[in-house]
């Protein structure tokens, strides 16, 4: 169980605001935590100071530098630590680019505690199910590499995934050679006997979806030609839900146990082992043998069916002759080989693949038949999923809005799907075997092949839409349009196929001239929009103040004076934002002077303000003007309640220089001065603990200097 008194987290947000109150909340809740404005900070902690954090509480938008997936990303590929995302964004494209990272939460902000809460309660589940996960999964890798028989494992298409070192031993082929490769390559098994190929476990296996194992008389041959007499066993791996997902083949080298038993071997009924159903019956078909195999495929028991006749039994009904024409056939012939439709016990049909035998004593008397029965239904299943897969892919490729062309070797067209048809105005059946340069205008057809052939020669599998750049198309009337195109190159037997999909740009510039004009739009509705916040605020600051004008206590008073002085620098920024003929940016020259004289404006008391703000125009964004203007707010505050019990004309000193690549703002009054006690790095006050937050969320640098007289300066780069 997770106890969150030991717990600590680090608070990666740069909104200073957001970020005090998301540390109380948790700090309440019992965390410990630790805030930092930036992924650059993040790192800095988790990687290079190597601080042993329990979670990262990972803001997405961090302002400037590194975001938030960005700065997890990079944590993560140093150390394992589960990181919760936080954010205002519920766009479906950005959760699922932080699924991508990390899968330990992603809680929208405002959600409220217990939901935040909660989110990192399970993040903590989560990473302990995990690390227990990794352990297990190192337990069965040392149990996988400690064991004496081969291990194979594949998927469900029959390629391998695992090859274990004795596995490696008796194949002779290493892990890394295997993987991807058909089983069949990788696990070459063939008879002693014949010295034909057998029929690999892992097919049978996908096919019954049963455990099978290998005939006698099978013999691995190695990839440098050893050959081993093996035993194998084939089983189905399944998921939760009974799935089939691939199999797993286990075997050994039997060779020594096989050379000393063969002679047994030869004199066991061969036939109880093999996988076909093999039935005999005398010569009126009565059943007089009946194998393992015919047992598991039509689900009677030998018992159940000697002395009964064969016909009668399975309901046998040919594809193409009756039951007497088959037999007629095999008396004639000695054989039969075709396909029928039998029943099994339980009525259940199966398709059948028969190869009917005349048996003969020894005096060449006919006195039986032998059938030989393969279950092929789930042949034929696959065969017509093929089928289906095959044509769901026609209609795919033909109802798709790009036009998709494919070429041979030649560069002649083999594939033209209906969009390409609209696109250059030609029939499929007209166009398929022609050179692509039909359809390649002609000053471009030299510059395409040589494209194609370049592509040819990487080996690169596919080129995204765009990666070639804008080319021409030439439709059937002669019209040249502009193009996109994608290409991609696979091998069929050898030869190369290139397909290529095309899209027809034509209709961009008009779309291009429609974003123009939302975009001024856009514009427009922002302005509207800074012009509603300011009056929405300006609302709030007179109800603000004419509440604390009606106040007597005057701790109260002040508090909402306070947060009124607050809500005016917010006001003054939105008005110049308004007014501003630049996107979402002020001038200093037209912000500060107005800031300081509207908040001074808020107290009762007459103080002069006096500004020295260099000549030279610099506009900055309206984030940073905000963060800045409650700042001096802060100040100019603390001024107004605390510097001028006993000054007779007091004033309020701002001047702002530059100073190499940094804007530095001086602030100061003529009032009792600021107490040597105090400090950004040791306030009890909200009002400085604010300052110092915002300083450090804008990147900026603030310092109390004495020297003269006393002053803050804060200094930002620009």
């Amino acid at each position: 169980m997770t106890v969150i008194a030991d717990k600590s987290i680090l608070l990666v947000e740069d909104e200073a605001i957001l970020a005090l109150y998301e540390k109380n909340q948790l700090e309440q809740g019992g965390y410990k935590v630790t805030h930092v404005p930036s992924g650059e900070n993040a790192i800095q902690l988790v990687i290079k100071e190597d601080n042993p954090f329990d979670l990262i509480l990972m803001d997405i938008d961090l302002g400037k530098g590194l975001d938030g997936t960005e700065t997890a990303t990079h944590i993560l590929n140093h150390k394992e630590i589960p990181i919760v995302f936080l954010s205002s964004h519920t766009e479906r494209e950005i959760v699922k680019k932080t699924e991508s990272i990390t899968s330990y939460g992603y809680v929208v902000k405002n959600s409220g505690f217990t939901v935040l809460d909660a989110s990192i309660k399970m993040a903590f589940k989560l990473f302990e199910a995990n690390e227990l996960t990794k352990s297990k999964k190192e337990h069965l890798e040392t149990v996988l590499h400690s064991i004496g028989d081969g291990v194979i494992a594949t998927d469900r298409d029959g390629k391998v995934m695992r090859i274990n070192p004795v596995a490696e031993k008796l194949t002779g082929w290493s892990h890394e050679d295997g993987l991807g490769h058909e089983i069949n390559e990788v696990f070459n098994i063939i008879n002693v006997k014949t010295r034909q190929k057998v029929e690999n476990p892992v097919e049978i296996v996908l096919k019954t979806n049963s455990v099978v194992a290998l005939a006698n008389h099978t013999v691995l041959i190695a990839k440098n030609g050893s050959e081993f007499q093996i035993s194998d066993s084939g089983s189905p791996i399944k998921d939760l839900n009974g799935d089939t997902k691939g199999v797993v083949l286990v075997f050994r080298d039997i060779t020594a146990e096989y050379n000393v038993q063969s002679q047994i071997a030869k004199q066991a009924n061969m036939l109880d082992n093999v996988l076909d159903a093999v039935i005999g019956t005398d010569f009126t078909q009565k059943i007089n043998y009946w194998n393992k195999a015919a047992e598991k495929i039509f689900l009677w028991k030998a018992e159940e069916v000697f002395g009964k006749n064969i016909i009668e039994i399975l309901k046998t009904r040919y594809s193409m002759f009756s039951n007497q024409q088959v037999i007629e056939k095999v008396n004639l012939e000695g054989s039969f080989i075709g396909e029928a439709v039998q029943e099994a016990k339980d009525g259940s049909i199966r398709n059948i693949e028969i190869n009917l035998v005349l048996l003969n004593d020894e005096s060449e008397l006919p006195i039986g038949y032998i059938f030989v029965a393969r279950d092929i239904s789930d042949r034929l299943k696959a065969l017509n999923q093929i089928l289906e897969s095959e044509a769901k892919l026609t209609q795919i490729i033909d109802s798709a809005m790009d036009a998709i062309i494919s070429i041979d070797n030649s560069k002649k067209i083999v594939l033209f799907n209906g969009a390409a048809e609209k696109m250059f105005g030609y029939e499929s059946q007209e166009i398929i075997g022609k050179p692509l340069d039909q359809l390649i205008p002609e000053t471009f057809r030299k510059q395409h092949d040589k494209h194609i052939d370049q592509f040819g020669k990487t080996g690169v599998s596919r080129r995204a839409m765009g990666a070639l750049g804008q080319i021409s198309g030439l439709r059937f009337n002669g019209e040249e349009f502009p193009i996109e195109a994608s290409i991609s190159q696979i091998s069929v037997n050898g030869e190369a196929l290139y397909t290529v999909i095309l899209r027809d740009v034509s209709v961009r510039t008009i779309s291009e001239s429609r974003i123009q004009r939302l975009l001024h739009e856009k514009e427009n509705i922002l302005k509207e929009i800074h012009h509603r916040v300011k009056n929405n605020m300006s609302s709030l600051f007179t109800l603000l103040t004419l509440q604390a004008k009606s106040q007597d206590n005057l701790s109260i008073q002040t508090i909402l004076y306070e947060a009124a002085g607050r809500i005016k620098s917010m006001i003054v920024l939105y008005d110049k934002l308004y007014h501003s003929e630049t996107d979402n940016s002020v001038s200093i020259q037209d912000y500060f002077p107005s800031i300081c004289t509207e908040i001074v404006s808020i107290f009762p008391k007459n103080v002069e303000v006096k500004l020295d703000i260099l000549q030279e125009t610099i506009e900055l964004n309206a984030k940073l003007l905000s963060s800045v203007g409650i700042i001096l707010n802060e100040l100019i505050t603390n001024s107004m309640k605390h510097a001028f019990a006993e000054t007779s004309m007091p004033e309020i000193r701002l001047r702002i220089f530059k100073s190499q690549n940094q804007l530095v703002l001086e602030y100061s009054d003529n009032g009792t001065g600021i107490p040597d006690s105090i400090s950004f790095q040791n306030t009890p006050g909200f009002g400085l603990q604010l300052i110092g937050m915002l300083v450090e969320q804008i990147e900026g640098k603030i310092q109390i200097e004495r020297i003269d007289f006393p002053k803050y300066v804060l200094e930002l780069k620009i």
